[in-house]
């Protein structure tokens, strides 16, 4: 991919695999996640995002991840890698890393021990993004940040730095994700981030999305990808109602607890969280079982689509 091509459609937040103490990367493990993402109909990874615990890894560790995550994927599909930090400097050297490691594109997430005013919050999305060739990709996550990005911020954002091209907005607003994809289409490329929001969010006309379920979920949502695509909506509907239940599970538990449960539950164990990121309880395990067993086991597995 060149940085003038567009992104879009499905690109998984993936999960950082760890050894069961949680001490060391599992380097295989990542590259096989890589590879069945890729090969059930991903269109792009994200690298060292929420649900990669970035938080979590040392700047080595960070650095490491996006290598092999370009090295694996070996320009099948593009890679992004989440670069965001709690200062400008370092964001900006990992802004530099994943450039020159060959990522296609970075996504930042704004500092998050204390909410950025919006003369700040452009500083600092404008300071990163003007140390780097390679689109840029805002990432809209006040529950998780305290930055609440409206669209007066986005909108200057996207204008005023030529390669902020992209926002995932995790805002869980369905009112600004239409807004986005409907009056700002000409100046932002919108991918949604709520596993919820997906089916509702292709039917409106998202350039993509963007979650932590497509690390056991790409099948399905490559289903109703093409189905959008091609003016399906009735697809799109159904296959939404029928696996939201178990997306509302995995959200009403600790969510990257439960993405690394589930593929554990699938036959690909992904270690543990690092504390102290909450752990799944035994119910919450139960249900993410029960409601993957309710599905066709093709949403899930396998290659191709479901």
């Amino acid at each position: 991919m060149t940085s003038s091509e567009q992104l879009s459609g499905l690109y998984s937040a993936i999960v950082t695999p760890f050894t069961p103490d949680g001490a060391e990367i599992v380097e295989g493990a990542l590259r096989d996640l890589v590879d069945r993402t890729i090969a059930a109909g991903g269109d792009g990874i994200v690298a060292c995002g929420g649900t990669g615990e970035f938080i979590s890894l040392s700047a080595e560790e960070r650095r490491r991840v996006v290598e092999i995550v370009v090295d694996q994927t070996a320009g099948r599909v593009p890679v992004v890698a989440q670069t965001g930090g709690l200062s400008t400097l370092e964001a900006i050297r990992h802004t530099a890393h994943a450039t020159e490691c060959g990522a296609d594109a970075v996504m930042l997430t704004p500092p998050f021990y204390e909410a950025l005013s919006r003369a700040q919050a452009v500083q600092y999305f404008g300071q990163v993004a003007e140390s780097t060739t390679l689109p840029v990709m805002v990432y809209n996550h006040p529950n998780g940040t305290g930055l609440h990005m409206d669209t007066e911020l986005i909108t200057t954002l996207a204008t005023q730095f030529d390669n902020i091209s992209y926002i995932k907005d995790s805002s869980a607003d369905p009112y600004l994700l239409s807004v986005l994809v409907t009056d700002l289409r000409d100046t932002i490329s919108t991918f949604c981030g709520e596993d919820v929001l997906a089916g509702a969010a292709l039917t409106l006309g998202v350039e993509g999305l963007v979650t932590g379920s497509f690390n056991f979920m790409t099948p399905v949502h490559a289903t109703m990808r093409d189905a959008a695509r091609a003016g399906d909506f009735a697809t799109v509907s159904r296959l939404w109602k029928e696996t939201l239940p178990l997306v509302v599970t995995l959200a009403s538990n600790p969510y990257t607890s439960g993405v690394k449960t589930a593929c554990a539950l699938l036959g690909h164990d992904m270690g543990p969280v690092r504390a102290p990121l909450p752990t799944i309880n035994p119910e919450g395990r139960k249900a993410l079982e029960e409601r993957i067993a309710e599905l066709d086991p093709a949403y899930f597995t396998g290659t191709g689509r479901a």
